[in-house]
């Protein structure tokens, strides 16, 4: 019996002292790995700290998000009844889209009908929150007050949702103020819409970009409403270009993904250095695993062996190798954003991944080893950030300048009294640039329709091939719901009355 307890002892000192000099190693191997990772992104110039890039705090009365916050309460029980909204830009069939100004009724599911008079009603008590809006755009701040220092270990964000309620609001009010024939009121609710869009450009945080984006889309649809109708100035449309000019859609969201990438080091950094601030971040990535069952990754184990062993084990010997996992994600992602904003999206999209990485979790942790699962704690939860936030990114972008084109056309025929034979022409009293196709790192395409007195502006779409401005929709699409479906997105022709009608579903009203 001595004996084999003897000979168990030897055997668990063995694998102890294999054990010890696993983690030992794999500390070795990691740390050297990440340090040089590091010294060489430095060297070439990329910015690694949270300090780099953290926004300054502007005071209270300058900063339009504090007037937002103010509004919260007020905007969540406006919103929750915006469910009668007419369609800000339904596409009737390729390259034509309802103007609203013209409909009487609409319908959502084919039942209910909605009209002006109900919607008036619920637009009633956004009057105050309108003006209130209106004056908040003005000051020349925007910060929601995210804290940078607890970054990701304790990731609290602002009700930054209240922003898209905004622009939902100011949205509907441009279209109601339209329908009214009220240029004046429309301008004026159009430029707090583009302005309050434009105003969230120092908030570097992806998620904050996402929703500018959203908010952005809520403009463009204006927009293109807004220039439907006929009777505006050259100063409107001057100062509407005005407000859509600071919007760097494409810029702004690359340097959030910088600074993600620097609050992720973070993270690593204070994991590393308290172990109670590791145990924090356990307990709420376990919270959405609970809930989703594993959506995001599961954890490689649970309950004692977790804190007491893979832990302590993981502390030591692997953090170093999963943050170097996720650092070469993000750069991964950051050098993808950087060619597609410089050579166009068809270059990224055709483009063959020439990175060399040594795990596979950009595929999903369901393909990782059973070691790899073990070391790649955090690196192996399912990335969010993938090309098509970078596509959209730029599509938004597109879409800014397609605006900006628009406007400086139509300031164009006012002064000439006809079209521009070619966007060249603009330049450089409406446009500094020609407008910039980010699907192929072109100029928009445009041509005239002398016949119909209107003109043809497109980008080539996701495809990134000329396909003449057709707006057909792309095969492997399921639906054509926005410009971005069609073989080329074009800027949208008004649909006919009969068109608009059976889109909204009114028709069987007649």
């Amino acid at each position: 019996m001595k004996r084999w307890r003897k000979w168990l002892a030897w055997v668990a000192a063995v694998l102890a002292l294999l054990l010890g000099l696993v983690v030992l190693v794999e500390n070795i191997r990691g740390k050297r790995a990440l340090n040089a990772r590091l010294k060489a992104l430095v060297l070439k110039g990329e910015k690694l700290s949270i300090a780099e890039f953290k926004p300054k705090r502007p005071a209270p009365d300058q900063n339009v998000f504090t007037d937002l916050l103010a509004l919260t309460n007020r905007i969540e029980i406006l919103t929750t009844n915006l469910d009668i909204a007419p369609p800000s830009l339904r596409l009737t069939s390729p390259g034509r889209a309802v103007v609203v100004a013209k409909l009487d009724e609409w319908s959502h599911d084919g039942k209910a009908t909605n009209d002006w008079q109900q919607l008036g009603l619920v637009l009633e008590p956004t009057r105050g929150i309108i003006t209130t809006l209106e004056s908040a755009v003005r000051k020349p701040a925007y910060d929601d007050g995210f804290d940078y220092d607890k970054g990701f270990v304790d990731f609290q964000l602002a009700p930054v949702a209240q922003v898209r309620r905004s622009c939902q609001i100011l949205s509907l009010s441009v279209l109601y103020a339209l329908k009214q024939g009220n240029l004046e009121a429309a301008h004026k609710h159009l430029m707090a819409l583009v302005m309050l869009s434009a105003k969230q450009t120092p908030e570097p945080l992806i998620i904050c970009q996402l929703i500018r984006q959203a908010c952005a889309a809520l403009a463009f649809n204006a927009t293109w409403q807004a220039l439907q109708a006929q009777g505006w100035s050259d100063a409107q449309l001057a100062a509407l270009a005005a407000a859509w000019q600071p919007c760097d859609f494409v810029k702004d969201m690359a340097f959030a993904m910088e600074l993600e990438r620097a609050m992720t080091l973070d993270l690593y950094k204070q994991i590393r250095d308290s172990r109670r601030k590791l145990d924090f971040v356990i307990q709420q990535r376990q919270k959405p695993e609970e809930m989703l069952d594993g959506a995001f990754g599961a954890l490689p184990t649970q309950g004692f062996i977790l804190n007491w062993l893979y832990l302590p084990v993981w502390r030591v010997a692997w953090i170093d190798q999963d943050e170097l996992a996720s650092l070469e994600h993000w750069q991964l992602m950051i050098e993808h954003e950087r060619l597609a904003r410089t050579n166009g999206w068809s270059v990224l999209a055709g483009a063959k991944d020439e990175t060399d990485l040594p795990w596979s979790f950009f595929e999903g942790r369901k393909n990782l080893g059973w070691y790899d699962r073990l070391r790649l704690l955090f690196a192996s939860e399912n990335f969010s950030i993938t090309d098509a936030m970078i596509r959209r990114t730029l599509e938004a972008q597109t879409q800014q300048h397609m605006a900006l084109t628009v406007l400086s056309i139509q300031r164009y025929r006012l002064r000439n009294g006809r079209l521009p034979q070619q966007l060249s022409e603009l330049l450089p009293e409406y446009l500094t640039a020609l407008p910039y196709d980010f699907m192929d790192g072109k100029a928009l395409r445009y041509r005239l329709h002398p016949a119909q007195n209107d003109f043809l502006l497109y980008s080539v779409g996701e495809d990134g091939k000329d396909d003449g401005g057709d707006p057909a929709q792309q095969e492997e699409k399921k639906s054509y719901r926005q410009i971005w479906d069609g073989r080329d997105a074009v800027w949208p022709s008004a649909s006919t009355a009969e068109d608009a009608k059976l889109a909204v579903g009114t028709r069987k009203h007649e």
